[in-house]
């Protein structure tokens, strides 16, 4: 039975706007498809970086961890060079005191002290292990004459001092300047300590 052909195409409009329709939801399935995937991808990658970026700083922590307890030990081991030096620094020169000859290094440093205090009279405290005369008072004196041209008169004073060396103050006792070995040794702490560090500097650069 032949059909209206006005019915004939209805039909057939519909039929090419249900295959027009099947092939738009098709390419949109396909581009939401294409878009499902690259935005996989996208995740994927931004999660690979995120994972990347978290195990270097990891790394790092642990890099910075590493060389915190490397320096750590290293100032450590310094600090015991350092004081085994100064040990053994003292020993020898608290060994020398008993020598006749050590007298010398007194005046030195009796003049020395004179200079720096730099008063016409002084009074010379000193340890009865180490004792001072008037013979070393007058020696001392004439090297800080030679030195500095200063005149200056050097009284004995007590002999109670606990450490090698001398403490010489003004007259009136409101300045003095202290020249016993423990504070000598403290004067030379900074260039002791930078000799080490260059020698283990030095041995570690091999």
């Amino acid at each position: 039975m032949t059909e209206n052909p006005l019915v004939e195409g209805i039909i057939s409009d519909a039929k090419a706007r249900a295959s027009a329709m099947v092939e738009q939801a098709r390419k949109d399935a396909s581009a939401i498809e294409s878009d499902g995937h690259r935005r996989a991808d996208k995740e994927r990658e931004s999660q690979q970086k995120m994972f990347s970026l978290k195990l270097e700083q990891v790394r790092l922590k642990e890099e910075s961890s590493v060389k915190s307890l490397e320096r750590t030990a290293e100032l450590k081991m310094l600090d015991v060079s350092f004081s085994k030096v100064m040990d053994r620094v003292s020993q020898k020169i608290e060994a020398l005191v008993a020598d006749p000859a050590f007298s010398d290094v007194i005046i030195d440093w009796i003049a020395e002290a004179a200079i720096g205090l730099y008063r016409s009279e002084a009074v010379v405290s000193y340890s009865a292990a180490c004792p001072v005369t008037e013979a070393m008072l007058e020696k001392a004196r004439a090297v800080v004459k030679e030195k500095s041209g200063l005149d200056v008169k050097l009284v004995l004073g007590t002999s109670d001092l606990r450490d090698a060396g001398v403490v010489l103050s003004s007259a009136d006792g409101s300045v003095s300047y202290n020249n016993q070995l423990n504070v000598r040794m403290r004067r030379y702490q900074r260039d002791i300590r930078r000799i080490i560090q260059e020698e283990y500097a030095r041995q570690n650069s091999r």
